[in-house]
């Protein structure tokens, strides 16, 4: 007997230690679906950010970090408010143009709040509801810099696909952009980068938006560059084609070895035919009296408009001068 109600208390006990359990679990359950619905709803309070204005005044700074704190009024979720809670006070990044900022002292301005009301809403991107904003104005300190204006050099890995090629260069909008700083830093830069534009594959005109590579302690009148890509299908054709002296007084002859070499070019896609006749090249008597090697190089003076690419060969060709027959 009493070994049987033995066994029964510990069956008891695991019972009630079981029981216990599932309440705390069912209670830790129940605060979770409290706690996130509560997370869920909206919530009117107080908000308080730094401001990072960017504006365009000629001479001084683009960016400035506000000297006062931004409070405001609006309705959020509560996931929100409590991130903005924990932790360290968030900064928005508002851009406003240079006609909203008042000239207080030195490098003192002074915006008025409202007057960046709608700033604010974009910068706060649909996170909060805005009510009203506390704060009449905010002071920042843009101090003087100098500038000067530099081109933007396109950085670029382009595949294409199989007879397809660009048709000049990668064109860039605007094509060069002022950099603010220090003078002795702005003296070591004459150029600026972009991101590394990425294409494979390409078939056709390509166009989009880059970032600048940045500099440090320097600052960009833009942030972001358009670019652009004229791509066409293309027709690779080879033919002989005579090479032709040009330049050459009376009385002499400038023969030219060999008389024809074999040009290799590309031309836009489409059903027309070339001829021999379609293209001039020529070596100048200018250029072979003012060249030690009787070797020159035939220029293409003339060519169809389709024609975008071309080499010849062999590159070089002799020439020899001689007196005409005539002249003898």
């Amino acid at each position: 007997m009493a070994s049987g109600s033995g066994i029964s208390g510990k069956e008891k006990d695991w019972k009630d230690g079981k029981e216990w359990l599932l309440l705390l679990l069912s209670l830790l359950l129940a605060f979770i679906i409290w706690l996130l619905h509560s997370l869920s709803l909206e919530y009117s309070v107080f908000f308080e950010y730094n401001v990072q204005l960017t504006s365009s005044l000629e001479g001084r700074s683009r960016s400035s970090v506000s000297e006062d704190v931004l409070i405001v009024r609006g309705r959020s979720e509560g996931y929100y408010i409590l991130r903005q809670r924990i932790g360290r006070r968030k900064t928005v990044r508002v851009t406003a143009p240079a006609t909203v900022l008042v000239h207080k002292a030195e490098d003192m301005f002074s915006v008025g709040c409202e007057s960046i009301k709608s700033n604010v809403v974009e910068a706060l991107g649909g996170n909060v509801n805005l009510e009203f904003i506390v704060t009449d104005s905010l002071d920042f300190v843009f101090p003087r810099i100098t500038s000067k204006r530099v081109p933007v050099a396109p950085r670029s890995s382009i595949s294409f696909r199989g007879q397809y090629m660009p048709l000049g260069r990668i064109e860039l909008r605007p094509d060069s952009v002022d950099i603010y700083g220090d003078a002795r830093l702005l003296e070591t830069v004459d150029s600026v980068m972009t991101e590394t534009i990425f294409a494979s594959g390409v078939d056709g005109p390509i166009q989009g938006m880059c970032s600048l590579v940045p500099v440090r302690r320097l600052e960009f009148s833009e942030d972001n560059i358009y670019y652009s890509l004229n791509v066409i299908r293309y027709i690779e054709e080879s033919m002989e084609v005579p090479v032709k002296p040009s330049g050459v007084p009376e009385g002499k002859d400038l023969i030219v070895l060999p008389s024809t070499v074999k040009l290799t070019f590309r031309r836009v896609f489409s059903s027309t035919q070339y001829s021999p006749d379609d293209f001039e090249l020529t070596v100048r008597y200018k250029d072979f009296i003012n060249t030690i090697d009787q070797e020159l190089i035939p220029e293409l003076v003339s060519y169809p408009p389709g024609v975008v690419h071309w080499e010849i060969s062999p590159r070089y060709v002799d020439c020899i001068l001689l007196e005409s027959s005539s002249a003898r």
